[in-house]
């Protein structure tokens, strides 16, 4: 093979990198990154920003060498080789005109690749196109190359629309550029990858895109998950792998296949996964709004259907369109103008189309009408049916939700099976999966000759990495040290905590919600519940001064009268003001014992909401038919409610052993954790998005107060952060002018396109809150981390474990806790490890992958990932290591509470109740500018957490 033709070599180890992002333009030597452009490839320099439209950002750190403590061990990871022959791949932009909508361009590409034209149909087999602007070949196409499709639309007979399709060269993509960054050439630190991935991202998602649904990636195809619906391609698999499981009466969860091509040191990896979607059942919408209004107490469907696609069939032909908002007004009431006469829907369509309707003054209607539309369109919903394939983006009920996490939790071989049968899917590979029945159709085929056609294949088998396995660390409590650890949990019968904390006062409250159903015990009574629950915590160390107060709620009312139980939280609200009011000895150090009788989407953040906010007071809710009907489950359950208590009140529950905490006390350091929470679907326009910084107080590294803010909805930087982490350096050390001597900050939440931001934004603000406190002082040296849980990589025990081998699988069939992969599917360039740091309750362990985004302190690999996994083994509410280090975790707590303290706004039906309710129920008065709904957010939001807690933990 000539020198000009870059073959991307397979890793002396085994396994392959992954992708950071797509390539880009290389017809010219290689091209510097612009911050636009950070988070798909390498960052630019301080010295090699291009142009001075754009600040230079500073570059992550390069990987400081290969960690090497723990043992080592043999695993494999869903990652594939590709192996690309050739030079180049040629880059083109496609306009059409006239421009049409952007739902009909993917109809109109599936024209364009079935044209018949000369001078184009030769070329088909070698494209590949994101379905909207950008089409490669491998290939150089006739420039200038004009196409026309015709497309027939509207109702038969149908009209013919002809569609001019203008395809410009844009660029040539070199491999050999390609092939250099990925072998570490320091001259292609700063090649932009992402054009070039993001061609082979299209290339490689080809065939399934013309056999499944694509979901995620956006217009551009980078990555994506492939839903295939013919139960056929699956025939040959055991029946609880089948693809597809009934979550209620409305939806259905779909398995699929992610895929999405990694650039990793030395080679061009693809990794592919799975995913898991929760889809709407085909059916009539009329039933579909019924059975949601049964579940959710009468809420209004409007925001459960917006945008869902349903076909009609009254006109005499099939016509599909989009829900704008459900109209509760009946059919054979609502009425509208029909030429020179007023007529009502129902009236309407017996007259026009002869149709008849069943539920004419019961069921609602649906307006279509598009946001340019001068009037609205009706349709009763009786008439329409959901389309099928339509993607659920609402939130699952409890039910529902837990029938999904049955469908996705599989074990590590089983998904390994699944893997398999994706690469067939995808077509990279043939049917061959040990141990399942080949019963495969013979009319389905695998696409291999599509990739031929850009000479690249796929090695179907995954790779293989030399992974460590990190020592635990040794832990400390009051009265005893832990060092038999195992599987990343130990036992705490008999441990007291290291600092219990003192209760100045404290009271039970009795939430009435419906019957008492105690746990299946005959001798279990509130007041011995109470009595089990104190004594437990003394055990365990926590000093309480007195007696508890007993408070108790009339009786609330039903949830079909009270739906969003606004007259139960007053009701609430009353008892617990009444005792805060009479309470004299009531401080920091008191809380409320709240006893609930079932789950409760309101009742929970709602008095969530009034203590921490209005009556600065700790609570600790306790699911009372959830106790357990035996005495050790009982003391079980309490053992883990002292552990909360000890914590929100300022007590240490354990430590770290000495050896493994020294790393972080060579100098006075303190640890941050920061996270942002969205609006979730369904929540209102201009729900505010919620920010959170946590960080430690001293050198043990247990107490984590927090800095709320809300912010611009779906904001992903945090804005007032300057602020924010200046409230965290005053409370360093628990007086003023004490301050930490380096700073390392865990973000959670950012994807790689983000990475940019967070240098460009968010490392600003935090040297600018040195700046503020320190002044002319020495500033302390900060590391910045980020964490990523939101990945689709998985590892493998090693199939090939031999006796000689140390084992690398826990009971589970997952690889074992502490292990460490900082080679082969990791970057090329980047500081980044991915450390699996717990066990696996159920289903296939994730890890966190780790990235190093700035580091003045210059760690080496080992103090980060032995550090980073020691330290998950603090988290304050387990006996167990955790997946997440506890400071990325606890902000990420510190989030959702602040979603309780707006949860009417993230519960986009609630305060779609309160519009009507303001507004007298006038549909064109709508709340759902954003704008509105944000300053009502900011007012309901208030002063934020009291005084009393700002201190404190409150949020565990």
């Amino acid at each position: 093979m000539s020198s000009s033709t870059p073959q991307i070599v397979r890793d002396a180890d085994g396994p392959p990198p992954t992708v950071e992002g797509p390539p880009s333009d290389p017809i010219s030597p290689p091209t510097l990154v612009s911050p636009a452009t950070l988070g798909e490839g390498p960052l630019a320099t301080d010295n090699e920003s291009p142009g001075d439209e754009a600040p230079s950002l500073p570059s992550p750190p390069s990987r400081p060498g290969a960690g090497k403590a723990g043992t080592s061990v043999k695993v494999q990871a869903n990652f594939f080789r590709v192996n690309i022959q050739g030079q180049c791949i040629y880059e083109y932009t496609v306009t059409i005109s006239p421009e049409p909508l952007p739902s009909r361009k993917f109809e109109l590409f599936k024209l364009l690749e079935r044209s018949r034209e000369q001078e184009w149909r030769e070329f088909i087999p070698f494209i590949a196109h994101d379905r909207h602007s950008k089409l490669y070949s491998a290939k150089e196409l006739p420039q200038p190359l004009v196409v026309d499709v015709i497309e027939k639309v509207g109702p038969p007979p149908p009209r013919e629309r002809t569609y001019t399709f203008n395809i410009k060269k844009n660029c040539e993509l070199k491999l050999e550029d390609l092939s250099k960054f990925l072998k570490g050439n320091l001259e292609y630190r700063n090649y932009n990858t992402s054009p070039i991935i993001g061609a082979y991202n299209l290339i490689l998602q080809k065939f399934a895109s013309t056999t499944a649904m694509r979901v995620g990636g956006g217009d551009e195809v980078r990555s994506g998950c492939y839903y295939f619906k013919d139960t056929e391609y699956r025939s040959g698999l055991p029946k609880y792998l089948q693809p597809q499981r009934s979550l209620s009466d409305r939806l259905q969860a779909w398995g699929g296949v992610f895929v999405s091509v990694r650039p990793v040191r030395n080679q061009l990896m693809v990794n592919v996964g799975l995913c898991v979607s929760a889809f709407h059942k085909s059916r009539t919408l009329g039933e579909a709004i019924s059975i949601f209004r049964r579940a959710s107490h009468g809420a209004d469907p409007t925001r459960f259907l917006q945008k869902l696609k349903v076909t009609s069939q009254y006109r005499g032909y099939v016509t599909t369109m989009r829900v704008q908002e459900v109209v509760d007004t009946p059919p054979a009431f609502l009425r509208f103008q029909w030429g020179d006469e007023e007529i009502s829907v129902a009236d309407y369509l017996k007259q026009r189309y002869n149709t008849i309707l069943r539920h004419a003054t019961d069921w609602p209607v649906i307006n279509v009408a598009g946001k340019k539309s001068p009037h609205p369109v009706y349709v009763p919903v009786e008439l329409c049916m959901i389309a099928d394939d339509q993607l659920y983006r609402g939130k699952l009920d409890d039910n529902e939700a837990r029938e999904m996490i049955k469908f996705a939790c599989r074990k590590p071989d089983d998904n390994r099976v699944l893997i398999d049968e994706g690469l067939r899917l995808l077509g990279f590979s043939k049917p061959n999966m040990q141990g399942v029945k080949q019963s495969m159709p013979t009319n389905v085929k695998t696409d291999i000759a599509a990739l031929g056609n850009f000479d690249v294949t796929v090695d179907p088998h995954m790779v293989d990495i030399l992974a460590r396995v990190l020592p635990c660390p040794k832990l400390q409590y009051g009265n005893r040290k832990i060092d038999n650890i195992r599987d990343g949990g130990w036992n705490t019968l008999g441990c007291k905590f290291v600092r219990g904390a003192v209760v100045e006062s404290w009271c039970v409250l009795n939430v009435r919600d419906g019957p008492m159903t105690m746990p299946n015990s005959s001798d279990l009574t509130l007041d011995t519940l109470c009595k089990a629950f104190e004594r437990k915590c003394k055990e365990c160390g926590i000093v309480f001064k007195g007696l508890p107060t007993s408070l108790k709620t009339e009786q609330l009312p039903e949830i079909q009268r009270d739906a969003y139980r606004r007259e139960a939280l007053a009701e609430v609200h009353r008892v617990i003001k009444h005792w805060c009011n009479t309470n004299a000895k009531r401080s920091k150090s008191s809380f409320i014992l709240v006893l609930l009788r079932r789950r409760d989407n309101f009742i929970y953040p709602g008095i969530k909401r009034m203590c921490d906010l209005e009556f600065g007071i700790h609570t600790v809710h306790v699911l009372v038919p959830k106790l357990g009907g035996t005495t050790s489950k009982l003391d079980q359950y309490f053992a883990n409610v002292a552990l909360k208590l000890n914590i929100k009140l300022g007590g240490v529950n354990h430590l770290l052993g000495e050896n493994d905490v020294r790393w972080l006390k060579q100098k006075k350091t303190m640890v941050v954790g920061m996270d942002v929470t969205h609006p979730s679907p369904g929540s209102h326009l201009g729900t505010p998005s919620i920010a959170a910084v946590v960080a430690s107080v001293d050198d043990s590294f247990v107490q984590f107060p927090a800095s709320l803010r809300c912010q611009i909805s779906k904001q992903e930087m945090i804005g007032d952060l300057r602020a924010m982490f200046n409230e965290r350096l005053h409370a360093y050390g628990g007086r003023p002018g004490i301050l930490p001597e380096r700073v390392i900050v865990y973000r959670d939440g950012v994807s790689e396109t983000q990475y940019e931001a967070v240098l460009r934004d968010e490392l600003q603000s935090i040297k600018g809150a040195f700046a503020d406190k320190y002044g002319n002082l020495p500033h302390p040296p900060l590391t910045l981390v980020v964490c990523g849980k939101r990945h689709h990589v998985r590892l493998f025990p090693a199939q090939d474990q031999t006796s000689n081998t140390t084992s690398a699988k826990d009971r589970s069939g997952n690889t074992l806790p502490g292990t460490v992969v900082d080679n082969t599917i990791t970057s090329v360039f980047y500081f980044d490890f991915y450390l699996q740091a717990h066990t696996a309750i159920q289903g296939h362990v994730r890890g966190t992958h780790y990235v190093v985004l700035y580091d003045e302190n210059n760690f080496g690999s080992d103090e980060v990932q032995q550090g980073t996994y020691n330290a998950s083994y603090l988290y304050a509410r387990a006996s167990k290591s955790v997946s997440l280090v506890p400071p990325a975790y606890y902000a990420d707590l510190a989030c959702e509470r602040g979603r309780c303290y707006l949860n009417n706004f993230f519960d986009g039906n609630a305060l779609e109740e309160d519009r009507k309710e303001s507004v007298g129920g006038d549909g064109d008065s709508k709340e759902d500018d954003g704008k509105l709904v944000f300053s009502k957010a900011l007012r309901a939001w208030g002063e934020g957490v009291h005084a009393n807690l700002k201190d404190s933990m409150f949020y565990i």
